[in-house]
């Protein structure tokens, strides 16, 4: 265990700000899936939520780089954040009109709510590939996601310090903020306990005056807005360079679903289970660092980065049959049929 000692406290440092930065976007893309399906639509189109609500902000913020190039605000700490929540307020505005292409067709014309999902997240891929093209005129499928980095990156001149608040922006405090009251409104809260009900039993809820229709409207909406910034807030805080669109956000929808499931559609599980995923992947990202040379099996980088995914496949085939989904999850609401 030598190589640890030959580590730079720096490196320690990012294992916390690593962990901070999944543990808040894989819980609210994992909310993504909770607040829809709680209310009866299933959302398979995580990744395309992600991927939406990550390219539409940081393109807004990068479009604002280009235009004030060579102005001094661009370095300026609270400037730099300020572009960065308008990044995530357009983000999230664009990731409500997504969720209404969902929720419209499942709702109104009764389509299959799987096939519906797994469309729109190979829509959207097309769509960001092209917008990436003709918009900001790059023949390459690459966002450069760095633009303000320097002006966010704290220096304290002690090593480990800099290392848990690189590149922290105020939309991961904003992402912490949205997560205790997306907690609080599912289980605290009137409309939690309708929305639950929705997708329970949606007929008694009809039966003491509850819209269901409007109320998955609004879940999917949530949800889906949700899942968006988690998107936004992985990809605006982590240093990726140049951020290659051809593969999306890496899956991370995917595995929102399976940390969905792990947490058996409740806030506080899901919340759990997300930083333990997130745990992972900064365990992940932490021994590609330790190990950066070689390819024997102790020290391989892509196996410490497939780990995750492999506790993916693990959780499912362990906890999927002791998970219950909401009884009337993906099956359209009839008012007839009370």
């Amino acid at each position: 265990m030598n190589f640890l000692v030959d580590i730079a406290p720096l490196t320690y440092g990012s294992i916390i700000f690593l962990l901070i930065v999944y543990g808040v976007g894989f819980t609210l893309g994992s909310f993504g899936g909770l607040f829809s399906e709680c209310s009866g639509i299933i959302n398979i189109a995580l990744d395309g939520a992600m991927l939406i609500g990550a390219f539409s902000g940081i393109s807004f913020c990068r479009g604002i780089a280009g235009a004030m190039n060579g102005n001094p605000l661009i370095s300026n700490y609270w400037f730099a954040n300020l572009i960065y929540i308008l990044g995530l307020i357009v983000c999230i505005l664009v990731s409500l009109a997504f969720s209404f292409l969902l929720s419209f067709v499942s709702i109104k014309f009764k389509a299959d709510q799987t096939i519906v999902g797994t469309a729109l997240n190979s829509v959207v891929t097309a769509i960001v590939l092209i917008a990436n093209t003709i918009i900001l005129n790059k023949d390459k499928p690459e966002v450069d996601v760095s633009m303000f980095m320097s002006a966010t990156n704290i220096k304290s001149g002690n090593e480990f310090i800099d290392g848990c608040f690189s590149n922290m922006n105020l939309t991961l405090v904003i992402g912490i903020i949205m997560i205790v009251i997306l907690v609080l409104t599912m289980n605290k809260t009137k409309f939690g306990l309708r929305l639950r009900a929705c997708g329970e039993n949606p007929q008694a809820a009809d039966s003491v005056g509850i819209n269901v229709n409007r109320m998955r409207y609004i879940g999917t909406a949530i949800g889906t807005a949700a899942a968006g910034a988690g998107g936004y807030i992985i990809f605006s805080c982590l240093k990726l360079g140049e951020w290659s669109l051809n593969s999306g956000v890496f899956g991370y929808g995917f595995l929102v679903l399976a940390i969905e499931i792990l947490g058996n559609w409740k806030a506080i599980n899901v919340t759990i289970s997300a930083w333990i995923f997130a745990a992972f992947f900064a365990f992940a990202n932490f021994m590609t660092v330790a190990f950066s040379s070689g390819n024997a099996f102790y020290n391989s980088k892509a196996f410490y980065m497939l780990l995750p995914y492999l506790l993916t496949l693990l959780s499912l085939i362990i906890f999927s049959k002791k998970s219950h989904a909401p009884k009337s999850e993906g099956i359209p609401y009839d008012k007839s049929s009370r």
